[in-house]
């Protein structure tokens, strides 16, 4: 990390531990340079991430602000992560449920161009504005972020205004990365939710239908015992 970098992560870091003490900072291995923050409530994980980009031509500077937010269901995605890591399937580091984005925020473009005004400046430099930046963050956090955390820390409400209302080929538009199909299978079946049967047998039925072609790829193997596995904890346990 460089100097630069290091001085507004920190400086970043100190504000953000003064102003919301329930967060804490952590890094990832594909970038540990990266600057995120999480705080865990009721079984529910809250993040964000800090956009920053370092520039080193013509002059060094580290540029901009920006911001990713999600809400992690910490029952949904342990299960998963369990189930990959058993399987032998990828596991990302990053395990969010639903993003804050422009499918759950109404007004999700005037958040992300209100950061526009950072741009152009060296933040490593100029105090003034990394002061502002910060507070642009509180005022951020406050207003939108607290609320969109407020919102879809319930599995309910996501069975009922996401899984009974968004079509199957735009769940990725809400949902975080991973296995969208069995996110979704476990949140109907939590929730009691009357098309699980028949989400479940269409799942099946797809998998029947590959199997014979796809029966010596190695991975795809590993997902549908994975799939088969999911389904007899959820069957026998819920």
């Amino acid at each position: 990390m460089s100097e630069k970098l290091n001085f507004v992560n920190d400086y970043i870091a100190d504000f953000m531990s003064s102003n919301f003490p329930e967060f804490s900072r952590f890094k990832i291995k594909m970038n540990e340079d990266a600057l995120y923050f999480h705080n865990n409530t009721n079984g529910y994980k809250h993040e964000i991430f800090v956009g920053l980009g370092e520039l080193t031509y013509p002059d060094h500077k580290i540029v901009n602000g920006g911001f990713h937010c999600w809400v992690g269901v910490n029952f949904i995605e342990n299960m998963l992560i369990a189930l990959l890591s058993k399987h032998d399937l990828h596991v990302g580091q990053l395990h969010p449920t639903i993003w804050f984005n422009e499918f759950t925020i109404p007004n999700f473009k005037l958040i992300w161009d209100s950061f526009r005004q950072f741009d152009g400046y060296d933040l490593a430099t100029d105090k003034e504005m990394l002061d502002k930046l910060c507070e642009h963050y509180k005022e951020v956090i406050e207003r939108y972020f607290i609320p969109f955390w407020k919102k879809y820390s319930n599995i309910q409400y996501i069975n009922d205004e996401i899984i009974n209302k968004v079509d199957q080929m735009n769940l990725a538009d809400y949902f975080g990365v991973g296995p969208l199909h069995l996110k979704k299978l476990v949140i109907m079946r939590i929730c009691k939710n009357k098309n699980y049967d028949f989400y479940k047998e269409w799942l099946l039925n797809t998998y029947i239908k590959e199997e014979q072609e796809m029966k010596n790829n190695k991975e795809w193997n590993s997902e549908y015992n994975l799939f088969k596995e999911l389904i007899e904890i959820l069957e026998t346990q819920y």
